[in-house]
């Protein structure tokens, strides 16, 4: 019997493929993602290390394509799709005319439902509220109040208090004039 074992163990590590995610570089990983799907389509660990690689070469590089790519390996992965959508916010954001900054407040709030820790899209929904109507100082206000809940760098955090600042004044400003 004992002999049975280690004869039946010999040939299960000799004759099973054998993928060695140590054996890719990270270069390797990130630009031969797909010839290495291509020879190793089951290997869930491999996908896995492509799609680490892609995201930390992504973040490195400040690169939206390369989430784009991550989302054709795996389409419900929450960072790319929170950096996709916080780009196509930005890129909305940019527009001039008031459907823009609907699209961008859209995009923003769909982004913070992916990582829902992050304060930075409740920022960027602030400021398309004041650029969509100056007027509106509530929800730019609620939406710095919420990104300020939640986890901000210290530059953005900063960024943050400011705009909220200037909100404050320009509402006490109108506020009096009205008075």
């Amino acid at each position: 019997m004992k002999k049975v074992l280690i004869i039946t163990f010999i040939i299960y590590t000799t004759c099973a493929p054998v993928n060695n995610i140590s054996n890719h570089s990270k270069d390797e990983l990130i630009f031969k993602s797909d010839s290495l799907m291509s020879a190793f389509p089951n290997d869930s660990d491999l996908i896995q290390s492509i799609i680490s690689a892609k995201i930390e070469f992504a973040r490195h590089n400040d690169d939206i394509s390369v989430y784009k790519e991550i989302l054709i390996i795996d389409p419900k992965n929450p960072i790319a799709l929170y950096h996709t959508l916080m780009d196509a916010g930005f890129n909305y954001h940019k527009k001039d005319y008031k459907n823009g900054q609907w699209d961008a407040i859209e995009s923003f709030s769909k982004a913070a439902t992916y990582i829902d820790t992050l304060g930075e899209p409740y920022y960027w929904i602030g400021q398309a509220y004041e650029k969509k109507d100056e007027m509106d100082f509530e929800l730019p206000l609620e939406s710095y109040n919420k990104s300020l809940e939640l986890y901000l760098n210290q530059a953005m955090r900063e960024k943050v208090i400011v705009s909220k600042q200037k909100l404050l004044k320009r509402k006490k400003t109108y506020e009096d004039f009205w008075k």
